[in-house]
């Protein structure tokens, strides 16, 4: 579990948008996986002071405490220095220093509904066995206009207990009415320095696709070719859900809720994707589909 450059920079993204402040919860103790000179970078290109980062480092608050931790600073810190948030931490025990202790796979107590502003979610569902029991926690406990930002394995990456399709995300957002809903697939296609540092591939994710009568499936597959993970950000609002259940697109019919037009209330948020300077000629959509559309690579 951690935050890496990825979603350090859809952090600052999401903060320019709209300020995150009120009580921020993290899902697990998160290690910080970004060195100080991407940390530079990133917070020059949102415009942010870097007096916060510097001393941090120059005094050494390093995490000691998380399982890969390594000179690199406490997530708690790392958010103080762009946000005036209120840091919490839940975990299923307090080995790494939670300071609240429930398990994901139970429903949570009902004082904890509506009790936070942001939540972050640094890749601990696919370590559990009940995702649903997990989503519907995060989504109970966002305030009305809250926000959470996810990032989970999604397909090439050993040892995951469960691996997730932008889809399945994308659909109970959508079935449960929330505000907005951005959700991006990155694909590391080379080596990085270690697992958790690499660059990407970046691409949205959308509902709908040409269908292709001759689609190659086993070539669709071998286009992935990297590590592949899921990024989503999504915003609670006056009028959502938690407990509604979508059916998977194929499947859908005249008697079931159609989630996939709730794309186009979601087109019209002020929200902006990411784009990147940086274009690959040579990149390939996930799957060969149109379900992607590329935003450019050295995420």
């Amino acid at each position: 579990m951690g935050i890496n450059k990825q979603t350090l920079e859809m952090l600052l993204n999401e903060n320019e948008y709209k300020k995150i402040s009120g009580n921020f919860l993290c899902v697990g103790k998160q290690t910080v996986h970004v060195d100080l000179n991407h940390a530079i970078e990133l917070f020059g290109r949102y415009g942010l002071s870097i007096d916060s980062l510097n001393n941090l480092y120059s005094l050494k608050k390093f995490d000691t405490s998380t399982r890969h931790g390594n000179e690199t600073i406490f997530d708690h810190d790392l958010l103080a220095c762009f946000s005036v948030a209120k840091y919490h931490c839940l975990d299923r025990s307090k080995y790494e220093g939670a300071t609240i202790v429930h398990d994901m796979n139970t429903p949570i107590p009902e004082n904890m509904y509506g009790q936070f502003d942001f939540i972050y979610n640094g890749s601990c569902m696919d370590n559990l066995f009940n995702p649903v029991s997990f989503i519907q926690n995060t989504s109970r406990m966002l305030k009305t206009g809250g926000r959470i930002l996810h990032i989970e394995c999604a397909a090439g990456v050993v040892g995951a207990y469960l691996m997730y399709s932008p889809q399945w995300f994308f659909s109970y957002y959508a079935i449960n009415n929330f505000k907005d809903c951005k959700v991006y697939v990155t694909i590391a296609r080379e080596e990085g320095r270690n697992r958790f540092i690499f660059d990407t591939d970046l691409f949205s994710w959308k509902p709908f696709f040409t269908l292709q009568d001759d689609y190659n499936y086993i070539k669709g597959i071998q286009s992935i070719n990297g590590l592949m993970h899921v990024i989503v950000i999504a915003e609670k609002g006056k009028k959502s859900t938690n407990d509604l259940y979508p059916i998977q697109m194929q499947y859908l019919d005249k008697k079931t809720m159609d989630w996939r037009h709730k794309y186009y209330d979601f087109k019209k948020s002020e929200r902006p994707l990411i784009k990147l300077k940086h274009r690959d000629n040579d990149s390939v959509l996930p799957y060969l589909s149109d379900h992607f559309e590329y935003l450019g690579s050295k995420f």
